[in-house]
């Protein structure tokens, strides 16, 4: 049982108060929600499959659609999730998360980031039961990350928080214990009737994430106790899993994620065919008619379809779809540049080649990789990172064909790209 003395008081195991912390960044100063917002409630359930809410009837989910508009497809940038690497000082999660919440692929250390809280005036609050998403913490009022709650108590602290603070404009509340589950079956050693397979028969996944899903119920009846139903922007979200367990980056569907926006402004049982994790700031601040977090050349656009005020022509024929481009480009990358060094050995030729690549006297474009997260927004811009990748992968394939190597063969279908294409 959760057991705090205040819902702003620092002290107890886990309990971290932020409101020393001030939430000004660069850019426009915070300011209270409006046109209809009262607050924003980021509901974020880890591991959460893209299919989920259908192969295990997940009620409460398909009952928060139905109040809003989802997304058939989803993507995240890729899950990577370093933390011996220049990437530590920008983040302790997941690429996804920080970006999420910069609305932009270009973020800075925690310290220094202006993220989606940052443009909230009133009382915000982060609840998750891990502390690995303590750089998300700067520019909230409370923050509570402690391993040893449960889903459970994360949710009814969330209640809790709303009932006691009129004031409360934003929450990112986060449930964790289906990650758990899910590094589970990725960890299963060969012979375990449901190893590298989420709904194999006899996997722990199906009944955390159910439970979750009851839990995404609990707080949305707390809602409608409140009367906080009407003027609450609720947003669905997840942060990457795989049909395989966890989130491997080759692993197609570990890009997928499922996404609901339901509230004030929102249509109603409506969908759109795609959003990119970087939409999700820009688009939420835009309800909520407060400043986004960024507007520099990493960032994403507003989901202008999903708005019941929306101007006639808002749903773009053809979404730009730069995430999932740079998300094929690393997956290649990665194949490709291994298949070289590999062979560099017997060919050298490769070896010479990748070096050039690597160049910056030499060539003129760089792969902007996984390696160089903390370098990307000296790209300046996504179409930039995607030129440049595309410049490499056609480098790195002419080196191959004209060095005499085996070719690269065609990869075999995993099962996680199978469960992308069902």
């Amino acid at each position: 049982m959760l057991k705090l003395a205040g819902a702003g008081a620092a002290g107890g195991t886990g309990v971290l108060a932020a409101g020393g912390v001030a939430k000004a960044r660069a850019g426009a100063p915070a300011v209270r929600p409006s046109g209809g917002v009262r607050r924003v409630v980021l509901f974020h359930m880890d591991s959460l499959h893209h299919e989920a809410p259908r192969r295990l009837g997940l009620e409460n989910v398909q009952r928060l659609a139905e109040r809003g508009t989802q997304v058939n497809e989803a993507l995240l940038i890729s899950p990577w999730h370093p933390t011996v690497s220049g990437y530590l000082p920008l983040s302790t999660t997941s690429f996804p998360n920080p970006t999420t919440f910069a609305g932009s692929l270009f973020v800075g250390p925690a310290e220094e980031q202006r993220y989606l809280q940052h443009g909230f005036g009133g009382f915000t609050a982060h609840i998750a039961n891990s502390e690995a998403y303590r750089s998300l913490n700067p520019g909230f009022d409370f923050t509570r990350l402690n391993g040893d709650d449960t889903d459970a108590d994360n949710v009814r602290l969330g209640l809790r928080l709303l009932r006691e603070h009129d004031g409360l404009t934003f929450m990112r509340l986060l449930l964790q214990d289906t990650n758990a589950a899910s590094q589970e079956v990725a960890n299963a050693p060969a012979g375990v009737p449901w190893a590298r397979d989420i709904y194999a028969g006899g996997s722990p996944y199906p009944a955390v994430v159910r439970r979750a899903d009851a839990l995404l119920g609990t707080f949305l009846d707390g809602l409608e106790r409140l009367g906080m139903v009407d003027d609450t922007l609720l947003v669905l979200l997840a942060d990457g899993q795989s049909r395989l367990g966890w989130h491997p980056v080759q692993a197609e569907d570990s890009w997928r994620t499922p996404l609901v926006f339901a509230g004030p402004g929102v249509a109603q049982g409506g969908s759109i065919p795609y959003a990119e994790n970087i939409d999700i700031a820009p688009t939420v601040a835009a309800l909520a008619r407060v400043p986004a977090p960024s507007d520099d050349g990493g960032s994403g656009r507003v989901l202008g379809e999903i708005r019941t005020d929306g101007p006639p022509g808002t749903r773009l024929a053809r979404p730009p779809r730069r995430v999932e481009r740079i998300n094929r480009q690393i997956a290649e990358y990665l194949r490709l540049a291994g298949w070289l060094h590999v062979h560099a050995r017997d060919y050298p030729y490769l070896d010479v080649q990748l070096m050039r690549a690597s160049n910056g006297t030499l060539s003129d474009a760089q792969f902007w990789g996984l390696d160089r997260i903390d370098e990307w927004p000296q790209a300046g811009s996504i179409d930039r990172m995607i030129q440049d990748n595309d410049d490499v992968l056609g480098t790195l394939r002419q080196a191959l064909r004209d060095s005499g190597a085996p070719a690269l063969p065609t990869p075999a279908t995993p099962k996680g790209r199978a469960a992308h294409s069902s």
